[in-house]
């Protein structure tokens, strides 16, 4: 049995573990790309064994960078900046500036959504990932739906939410409507006065992190699906862009679209 060790030592000195469609992946590629470092690009898709070096090093998911034998996951680039042994400075919006932009995106998202008809609901976002536009329209909900439950009741794991289809979300009312539900809980729970009363660090699936990061997270992961569902709607079906440049400055967005 070849061990773990051995496997790793035949890969480049640096790797990057994402798949297609995945945001953070994506991000977290350009990002190594631009510090100018050659690196392996595992598709845990086609690499039958890369999970499995991911469950060995500690880590549960993607996206994740190696150097040599070390992991970290990637959703924070200031976790990979420090493997890498480099400094990173981005500054990110305020929370004030991020919930306003959040509110914004979600209900461009809804009006997206209803420009698509049943079949082209039903279509795939790209055609090397078995992802339907109706599950990335879903999957826009059930981030803001675990972003709440993460504020209100301390969920770490939350990518078993963000997974999560309802089987009940079927139709294009179905997805507006469960957009709806998960804004208006966002809202509700920052009329309560919870968006005032973040603490400083939070626990993350992906380790203890600043507040703020958590929160930018949550909005460009949002608005770069929504940014994905307007390009298709646009390609597709020849509508207008829905969402202007405005609603996507100062938002640390991959600079593509996919891969």
């Amino acid at each position: 049995m070849v061990s773990e060790n051995t496997i790793l030592k035949e890969r480049p000195e640096i790797s990057v573990y994402w798949k297609p469609g995945c945001s953070s992946c994506l991000k977290t590629k350009e990002y190594v790309e631009e510090l100018g470092y050659e690196f392996e690009s595992v598709n845990v898709l086609e690499d039958e064994g890369a999970m499995e070096e991911i469950l060995a090093s500690g880590l549960r998911s993607i996206p994740a960078v190696r150097l040599g034998t070390r992991f970290v996951y990637s959703q924070n680039l200031d976790d990979v900046a420090n493997l890498l042994g480099v400094s990173r400075d981005h500054k990110r919006l305020g929370n004030d500036e991020l919930f306003a932009r959040w509110d914004l995106i979600l209900a461009k998202a809804r009006r997206i959504v209803d420009k698509f008809d049943e079949e082209h609901l039903r279509e795939r976002v790209i055609p090397v990932r078995d992802r339907s536009i109706r599950e990335l329209a879903v999957h826009i909900g059930q981030i803001v739906h675990a972003f709440v439950r993460q504020m209100e009741d301390g969920l770490i794991e939350i990518k078993p939410v963000h997974a999560y289809v309802d089987p009940a979300i079927v139709t294009k009312a179905d997805i507006i409507a469960h957009l709806e539900k998960t804004h208006g809980e966002l809202q509700a729970w920052k009329a309560k006065g919870g968006h005032l009363a973040i603490p400083e660090r939070l626990k993350t699936y992906y380790g203890d992190q600043p507040s703020s990061q958590v929160v930018e997270r949550g909005v460009w992961h949002c608005t770069q699906h929504s940014r994905q569902l307007d390009i298709i709607a646009a390609g597709r079906l020849g509508a207008e862009l829905e969402i202007g440049p405005e609603l996507y400055a100062g938002l640390p967005l991959p600079k593509r679209l996919w891969v």
